[in-house]
């Protein structure tokens, strides 16, 4: 349901206790008017098996030299309380979750009320969503015919980053980004390539059991990564929800399901869902494309054959954008836009692979996902 958040609570609600035998803040930087010290979970803390939770304290001030401070508490939710973040969280957790973080906190020498930490405001949050895939599907399968995509507009000076051999693909932005990874094959990666960077050490042996017990799992993990305040209070209020969240207005299924749900809908299918269908004989789709069009010509219609078995070819879309850049304009490549927009637009939604009903059909339901590795 939900993975990273990053609180953000004012400093005269969180007290710091100095006594030796908690971790000490240590300077990060300084500038004009700006100071960045930072506070995080133990090495032996983490060799304990315990996960991490970061602390930015910060002094800035604004134009009129009037001084704020405040404390950013970064963690993972369902690592906090389970360990590891494949087993997911509801929002009946709530409770136990603001319960942990505050005797993780005091275990740091902070201390802050659980009725503070429950209204603390949400600086950035991830809504995410395991899901196990059938049929012989394997999750770097279906991550490299979603790599196919042609991203949208409404994603602005986007970086797209197919990698780890195939088992991850990051649609990314400053202001936020989507992701989607092979959940198992990333906690065997190293460091500096997986996606998760802080996996714990429960983790760890969770996965090596899973792998062990359950050889066939296939799990497809899907982020949506709210890291700028001011684009998470945009998605909350297109999603009707409120703009300026607290703690306890996230842990909920229905804001992150909504929000889930939007951008697989209209990031990820909006302008793709012709390369999820099941169709691959050309002569089928010239036939569906005269019969949708009858005024089309037999050209165009050729032509839409051509740009449909192109955009589904190893690279997808954008490689085929790519290919393109270098003899055609840009301004030619939104008229082809405009074509995918008719090869959408036939598509049908109920013959698509059975691995995109199956990313439906979670997102829908959106229970939280257990895994039990124990006889």
């Amino acid at each position: 349901m939900i993975d990273t958040v990053i609180l953000s609570v004012p400093r005269e609600k969180i007290k710091t206790i100095n006594d030796n035998k908690f971790p000490k803040w240590h300077l990060h930087s300084t500038g004009k008017g700006y100071c960045k010290r930072i506070k995080n979970t133990s090495e032996d803390e983490l060799n304990m098996g315990l996960s991490s939770v970061k602390l930015t304290g910060f002094t800035q001030s604004n134009s009129s030299k009037k001084f704020k401070q405040g404390v950013n508490i970064e963690f993972s939710v369902p690592k906090l309380i389970k360990g590891d973040n494949l087993n997911e969280v509801e929002e009946l957790d709530f409770p136990l979750i603001v319960k942990t973080l505050q005797e993780r906190l005091k275990n740091m020498g902070e201390i802050i009320s659980q009725k503070n930490l429950e209204s603390a405001t949400v600086s950035a949050f991830h809504p995410s969503k395991n899901i196990i895939l059938s049929d012989g599907y394997t999750a770097s399968a279906v991550i490299k015919e979603l790599s196919k995509i042609n991203v949208s507009k409404k994603f602005d000076k986007t970086d797209v980053v197919f990698s780890n051999d195939g088992s991850s693909l990051q649609i990314r932005t400053q202001s936020h980004s989507i992701v989607f990874y092979d959940k198992l094959a990333d906690i065997i990666k190293d460091k500096k390539k997986a996606i998760d960077k802080n996996p714990s050490q429960y983790q760890k042996s969770l996965f090596t059991e899973i792998k062990n017990k359950m050889p066939l799992l296939e799990i497809l993990r899907f982020e949506v990564r709210l890291s700028s305040k001011r684009k998470m209070k945009e998605v909350m209020k297109k999603m009707n929800f409120t703009e300026r969240p607290v703690f306890r207005d996230i842990i909920k299924r229905d804001v992150c399901q909504k929000i889930v749900s939007w951008y697989w809908e209209e990031i990820i299918k909006g302008e793709n869902l012709f390369l999820f269908e099941l169709i691959n004989s050309p002569k089928r789709l010239i036939r569906k494309i005269v019969k949708e069009n009858m005024s089309i010509k037999g050209k165009q219609a050729i032509f839409l054959v051509g740009l449909s078995i192109l955009s589904k070819d190893e690279g997808g879309i954008r490689e085929l954008r790519d290919i393109l850049s270098r003899c055609t304009k840009q301004r030619s490549w939104y008229r082809l836009a405009d074509d995918i927009k008719i090869l959408n637009k036939i598509s049908n939604k109920q013959s698509l692979h059975s691995w995109v009903q199956q990313i439906d059909q979670t997102i829908k339901s959106f229970d939280p996902l257990r895994i039990k590795v124990n006889n």
